[in-house]
């Protein structure tokens, strides 16, 4: 009962702080900063559902929880859970170094971007490159779909102004392991 009185008081807070908004740009950093501390939990308050998935990314977009983002962070079995071979151990190495390094991890809307737009895509529908998914993901997800493991879902999403396509855009959600993690723009793990 806590989480959900919580959650709807970032939401209400989020609706409250409504109103002209900056303009939306792609790849804008967003103004909410969060400081990561390499905590891990599993995000029982957010299932393993389409449904908890929009959840967690509305309370994401408020930035009121400070720990949110640091709960994102996957651990050694979780990267093993999302890549294949000896690719877990690289992007383990490489968000290490360049994400979950101890510095402010940023994942928030802007103020005025109070809709949520949301894509999600199987492994397996990645791997076959779907008209979907490649209207919906960027491209570097067609060269890392065969080092995804099978049956996971991967989740897209923005933040946008009311009636905008454009705004602050991020992808790499996955639940694993019972919680969810984040590992971003998973094509530079191949480039690294």
């Amino acid at each position: 009962m806590a989480h959900w009185t919580l959650l709807i008081a970032l939401l209400g807070a989020a609706l409250a702080g409504c109103g002209a908004g900056a303009e939306d740009t792609p790849g804008a950093q967003p103004p909410a900063v969060l400081p990561a501390t390499g905590q891990n939990a599993a995000n029982s308050t957010y299932p393993d559902t389409e449904e908890g998935a929009k959840a967690l990314l509305e309370a994401l977009r408020a930035g009121n929880d400070l720990t949110l983002v640091q709960h994102l962070e996957p651990t050694t079995e979780d990267y093993q859970a999302v890549f294949e071979g000896d690719l877990a151990a690289k992007a383990e190495r490489y968000y290490k170094a360049k994400l979950w390094n101890g510095s402010e991890v940023k994942v928030a809307g802007k103020p005025g971007q109070t809709e949520l737009k949301v894509f999600m895509a199987t492994t397996e529908e990645i791997r076959a490159w779907s008209p979907a998914v490649a209207a919906n993901f960027p491209g570097g997800y067609q060269q890392i779909g065969p080092h995804l493991k099978p049956g996971l879902t991967v989740y897209r999403w923005k933040y946008t102004e009311p009636g905008d396509d454009l705004g602050l855009a991020f992808e790499g959600l996955v639940n694993v392991n019972g919680h969810w993690v984040w590992v971003p723009k998973v094509w530079q793990v191949l480039e690294a």
